[in-house]
């Protein structure tokens, strides 16, 4: 990066010494050059377009149609149509069109309408149409189309119309098409395409999908985040996957994570009553489409007392100004006595209740409940299987695992 700079500034300092031409633009089929003004051209380089120029060291000229190699660096004030081949850098004022390979970099003040090979960095001031690879970083100041692949980091002001690959990170102001990030994608205004990162991807308004590692965030989002942590949106019309996934509003989507929390979604208290436990309680968030489920409840009228934490799942099959029915499902660990029971001992539970409104905050609720204790809980007696059962119509054991099943039915009231 030190050495892109130091080009960079040396390009910007040697131009204005040449920046009026001193007469007529002159065509010259080949040119050598030990240091302008040290070859064929003489003092006149600065009015010359090279068919074939060729800097021992570096050579500045009015531009270049066709083939220029330079052992350190290639400058070309006006324009460059066809080839540069440079030890350390090739340097372009005005417009750019063919191909340019550097050892360091490819510096061009105008359009660029190339492909771009450099060793560090290719840095376009104009707007850039151009396939562009870079051992370190592409940056374009006025947008990009086509293709970055980098290293590190590709960055791009204005659109970007193009497919922005980095080992480390992209950054676009406006991006149409992908962003691939070995670890973050960044976007400041609108994305229409995809982001994916392994690690991070962070928009204003994303138009498609942002999949990532860890984290996706974006104002608002009208396709898909996916993540391996945590989504966050704003305003979200799509879907989010992750394990946890934070909106304002979902509309015309759905979160599915182990936390979904949607500010104005759905959220609702319930207490039950049932044979098995005999009185829990549940919080349920996220959308009416599909929520969480945090359960806590206890079985006290059995004659050993138990208690039990859950996480489920569910959606609502039917939701009316008079009546809701909901499908859930939920998985417990049923602890023996007053301390956590290391062994496994599960109470999976399917339920479907009908729900009637009895105002805008409070609904009364019942319905069946299909149970199956998978359980591998020892007895003090060496049996395998817990007694929470109130009765079943299933007991099987295998090996170290007892199974029981019965049908259930459970009822109370819900707040929301």
């Amino acid at each position: 990066m030190k050495i892109f700079i130091i080009t960079l500034l040396l390009a910007l300092l040697i131009e204005p010494c040449f920046a009026q031409s001193k007469g007529t633009l002159n065509t010259a089929p080949f040119q050598i050059t030990l240091i302008s003004p040290l070859g064929t051209n003489g003092t006149n380089s600065i009015n010359t377009v090279n068919k074939v120029s060729v800097n021992i060291l570096g050579g500045y000229h009015a531009g270049l149609e066709g083939a220029e190699f330079g052992g350190i660096a290639n400058m070309n004030r006006d324009y460059m149509s066809g080839f540069q081949f440079a030890g350390i850098s090739n340097y372009t004022g005005g417009t750019t069109k063919g191909a340019q390979f550097a050892g360091i970099s490819n510096v061009n003040r105008g359009n660029v309408y190339a492909f771009q090979f450099a060793g560090v960095t290719n840095v376009n001031f104009g707007e850039s149409s151009a396939f562009q690879f870079a051992g370190v970083t592409n940056v374009n100041m006025k947008g990009s189309q086509i293709f970055q692949g980098a290293g590190v980091l590709n960055y791009t002001m204005g659109v970007s119309n193009v497919i922005q690959a980095a080992g480390v990170a992209n950054y676009a102001e406006e991006l149409t098409g992908a962003q691939l990030g070995g670890v973050s994608n960044f976007a400041l205004k609108n994305v229409q395409g995809a982001q994916i990162a392994g690690v991070i991807n962070a928009g204003t308004s994303i138009n498609g999908a942002q999949i990532a590692g860890v984290v996706n965030a974006s104002k608002y989002v009208r396709g898909a985040q996916i993540a391996g942590v945590v989504n966050v949106a704003k305003n979200v019309d799509g879907m989010q996957i992750g394990v946890i996934n934070i909106a304002d509003t979902v509309r015309n989507g759905i979160p599915i994570g182990v936390l979904s929390l949607v500010r104005d979604g759905f959220h609702e208290f319930e207490i039950g009553f049932s044979e098995g436990l005999n009185t829990y309680a549940s919080f349920k968030i996220g959308v009416n489409q599909f929520y969480n489920i945090f359960s806590i409840g206890t079985q006290f009228l059995n004659h050993n007392f138990r208690w039990g934490v859950g996480y489920g799942i569910g959606t609502h099959l039917a939701n009316t100004e008079s009546y809701k029915l909901n499908l859930e499902a939920i998985s417990y660990q049923i602890n023996e006595g007053t301390k956590w029971t290391n062994a496994y001992n599960g109470l999976q539970q399917i339920k479907l209740t009908y729900a009637g409104v009895i105002n805008n905050h409070t609904d009364v609720f019942v319905g069946p409940t299909f149970n199956l204790m998978v359980s591998e809980h020892i007895n003090s007696d060496g049996t395998i299987g817990s007694d929470f059962p109130p009765y079943q119509f299933v007991d099987h054991t295998n090996g170290n695992t007892n199974l029981k099943f019965w049908v259930g039915i459970n009822a109370g009231l819900r707040i929301h």
